[in-house]
């Protein structure tokens, strides 16, 4: 069972925001890794899915730091301070490492998406009464 690795490219990183399909997806796949120790995948499974949450999370990084952080909130800055540390840690040691970090990525790309779902979604405007 390997440890996964990644290295980011500043060229592979895509500068617009996704839609709201596309983050519905990204959730989708956040959903996929957050699954329960009873359901955790196997080795090859869990290394795709870190993957996956890294381009997600590069993606939604970028997007989120781009916005003044005053727009930002508390939980978006503590999922870029967690995006942060996870990149320059990594999985760490240990039987159950890489699904930690699968689950560590996930959360922090989750916090991205629901942030940008929320400044995406259309507001709905209440007459007065």
């Amino acid at each position: 069972m390997g440890t996964v690795t990644h290295q980011k490219t500043a060229d592979s990183v895509p500068s617009a925001v996704p839609s709201a399909g596309e983050l519905e997806l990204i959730a989708l796949d956040c959903d996929r890794a957050l699954v329960g120790f009873e359901c955790r995948p196997d080795a090859e499974e869990n290394a795709r899915q870190v993957v996956v949450m890294l381009d997600h999370g590069e993606q939604l990084a970028s997007a989120v730091m781009r916005l003044p952080e005053s727009d930002r909130g508390v939980r978006v800055a503590g999922a870029l301070q967690d995006w942060a540390e996870l990149l320059d840690r990594g999985p760490g040691e240990g039987p159950f490492a890489n699904w930690t970090y699968l689950r560590a990525l996930a959360r922090a790309v989750r916090s991205f998406t629901q942030f940008l779902q929320d400044r995406t979604r259309p507001r709905t405007v209440r007459p007065n009464r």
